[in-house]
């Protein structure tokens, strides 16, 4: 096993160069990565509601106009995607920003509720305060919420990617000490 690593180690790297250069991508061009990865959802979800529809006319199952239906939605949210990309990314957005604001409002309630049963509630007060926060930062700017995330992502993809080209020059290695 170690020796067919250490032939395909140049996959690991290469694998970790790409997932580098992504990262790289993603952190200095985000809208970019932002708008093409909404794009790519939607045509996924267009041409596989293509293919459900087709598959579910020329099925023999009784069920037949289910699958028409589930392609019709695909289809439907695939077009969505690619025809409205930012009502897309500020729906999704305010989706997390409405969860924020109700989960930290909810945490300050119970931990009021729960302060003679507990005794550090203000480690749930200051967890819902950081969600709300979280939210009003969503609210106040759609694109920029958006493009952090993909930022995020992108830091991750670079720290991910340089873990992965030391792995490719160990697995090189194994075996030389």
């Amino acid at each position: 096993m170690i020796e067919a690593l250490q032939k395909s180690w140049w996959t690991v790297l290469v694998r970790g160069i790409l997932i580098l250069l992504f990262g790289l991508f993603a952190l200095f061009s985000p809208g970019a990565v932002l708008a093409s990865i909404i794009f790519y959802l939607g045509f996924v979800a267009a041409i596989s509601g293509i293919f459900t529809i087709i598959g579910s006319i020329f099925s023999k199952d009784e069920g037949k106009m289910t699958g028409v239906l589930e392609g019709v939605i695909y289809l439907i949210i695939g077009i969505l995607f690619i025809a409205s990309p930012m009502f897309v990314l500020a729906s999704l957005v305010y989706f997390v920003a409405i969860w924020a604001l109700i989960s930290g409002i909810m945490q300050i309630i119970y931990a009021i509720k729960l302060r003679k049963v507990i005794s550090s509630e203000w480690i749930a007060i200051l967890s819902g305060v950081i969600s709300i926060i979280f939210a009003v930062v969503l609210f106040s700017n759609v694109v920029a919420s958006g493009n952090a995330v993909v930022m995020v992502i992108g830091i991750f993809a670079i720290i991910s990617g340089i873990m992965y080209i030391m792995l490719s020059f160990k697995i090189k290695g194994l075996g030389k000490s």
